[in-house]
């Protein structure tokens, strides 16, 4: 990475077979993804992105590569505004990124949305139409989490079982909304593979094994395999996504059960059916502990939609990653399926339906209720920022930073200290940012939410400038050219971030 903040502007984000790719593919149609800038958004991302201890990133010295670990680790000391730091002047700040904010990468004079908070006091430092209903893209995201985290607290987490079916010999593998499960074993360290397939088939042999003259857990013959999907019911897809971002891997399929593996990226889309892949690798998992299982070679055999009994006998139960952590992961890498999926639970735990209206609506809502933003003409369409038509104003953005950053809201305060907010030019969908040398000053201190779609590019999160104060950000340019633009205009974004970083206001 170090290399690459001397190289050109215009290449530094050329990753040739993307590129390639692109001049193959010609123009793109109106309304979907560039794939330059999602893949400069998402690939590189990891997997999972390291707490502040890990990563040991300050105000004052970037971690060293081999600092950030491929883990998640229980949130410390979320980052907190310096109350003895001074507040930077208004006018300075202004002035300090004034340069930036005039560059042409970024489309329409009007369209280049501004909001700088003082981190502690929410007081506003610079403003260019922050007000303005802008596309926000995947900014969106942080209104979702934040109204997150009000339905689902930190440490809940998501159980996935195994209960006897309502036939002898059937077993029943009942979702519970993790959609991180490992094939094999799980691993109590990470937060993707958090739970096991393999812990589960485990448990079930056991459970299977000792009570062979149970009526309901036993059967001559093999056991079959079925899926209770009815926890959180809902389509694999919002209404208003296109086939194409899903079957080029730009949005995976939202379920309610699903495998860490099968997680969507650019190019390499998830599973029509991913929950019937659980079940099929359950299904041999099973066999390998001894048991008969009916269709356990099977590629192509289908388990059953049932909806398990209430009172059934449970065989196993695996449990998720706390959800500040899971949720922390869909933010970090931009996980559109995942943070929808949240989004559903949170607003069914919250006494909401699941459909798409009634999520975004009760979004909105918690904005109003929970934070006390003012969300007059805002409009939702959905809870990552992919459809068309949501219009957030970056003031809106920028307070439930500060709701975020000043102490008012730790549940939310939590989810970016545990990786939510990834660090500049290290983690997330930031390992591909700020790689010039007029960046420096905001590597390993800037963390940040991106958002990118056909000529909208966005950045919002926190720095803390030379005097060590910490200020929230969020910067939208939404009329940007298509193609190249969008790269371009991303490293001015990450200019005017490096810019508020040096500042000595």
């Amino acid at each position: 990475m170090e290399g690459l903040r001397n190289t050109p502007r215009s290449t530094r984000y050329a990753l040739a077979g993307v590129a390639a790719l692109v001049v193959a593919l010609g123009a793109l149609a109106p309304g979907t993804a560039d794939p330059r800038a999602v893949a400069a958004e998402q690939v590189g991302a990891t997997e999972e992105p390291p707490s502040p201890d890990q990563a040991t990133a300050t105000a004052d010295a970037a971690p060293s590569p081999g600092e950030v670990r491929p883990r998640i680790a229980p949130a410390t000391e979320p980052l907190r505004p310096v109350t003895s730091a001074p507040v930077p002047d208004r006018g300075a700040v202004s002035g300090q990124i004034s340069d930036e904010l005039d560059s042409t990468w970024l489309g329409g004079t009007t369209r280049r949305a501004v909001a700088i908070r003082d981190a502690l006091t929410g007081e506003p430092l610079g403003d260019r139409y922050s007000s303005r209903l802008v596309t926000p893209a995947s900014t969106t995201k942080l209104l979702a989490a934040a109204a997150v985290v009000t339905g689902l607290p930190g440490d809940h987490t998501f159980t996935t079982r195994v209960v006897a079916g309502a036939e002898p010999g059937e077993v029943v593998l009942v979702a519970g909304g993790d959609m991180l499960l490992a094939d094999g074993d799980g691993d109590p360290e990470a937060v993707a593979g958090h739970a096991g397939i393999a812990d589960l088939a485990a448990q079930t042999a056991a459970s299977l094994g000792s009570a062979q003259e149970s009526d309901d857990a036993a059967a001559d013959g093999p056991v079959r395999v079925s899926l209770d999907l009815t926890h959180v019911e809902g389509p694999h897809a919002m209404p208003t996504w296109i086939d194409r971002w899903l079957d080029e891997g730009y949005a995976g399929r939202i379920v309610q059960i699903g495998r860490s593996v099968d997680r969507a990226r650019p190019f390499n889309p998830s599973p029509r059916a991913p929950e019937q892949e659980v079940a099929r690798v359950f299904r041999e998992a099973l066999a390998e502990e001894g048991v008969d299982v009916e269709g356990a070679r099977d590629d192509d055999a289908r388990a059953e939609e049932v909806q398990a009994a209430t009172d059934a006998r449970e065989l196993a139960v695996v449990e998720s990653a706390a959800a500040r952590d899971v949720l922390a992961l869909a933010l970090a890498t931009s996980d559109n399926a995942m943070v929808e999926q949240l989004a559903r639970q949170a607003a069914v735990a919250d006494g909401e339906a699941a459909d798409q209206e009634s999520v975004t609506a009760w979004i909105r809502q918690t904005m109003v209720d929970d934070y006390g933003l003012d969300m007059t003409g805002v409009r939702l369409t959905d809870a990552s920022g992919l459809s068309d038509g949501t219009l957030i104003p970056v003031a809106a953005v920028a307070d439930v930073l500060v709701a975020g950053a000043d102490g008012s809201h730790p549940r939310l305060q939590e989810v970016l200290a545990a990786g939510g907010l990834p660090i500049a030019g290290y983690t997330g969908t930031l390992t591909t940012r700020f790689h010039l040398d007029v960046h420096e000053p905001a590597v390993g201190n800037a963390r940040a939410k991106t958002g990118t779609l056909p000529g909208v590019s966005s950045l919002a999160g926190t720095v803390v400038t030379r005097d060590g104060r910490l200020l929230v950000y969020a910067l939208t340019a939404d009329d940007i050219d298509r193609g190249s633009a969008a790269i371009e205009a991303a490293s001015v974004l990450d200019e005017v971030v490096a810019d508020l970083a040096r500042c000595g206001c």
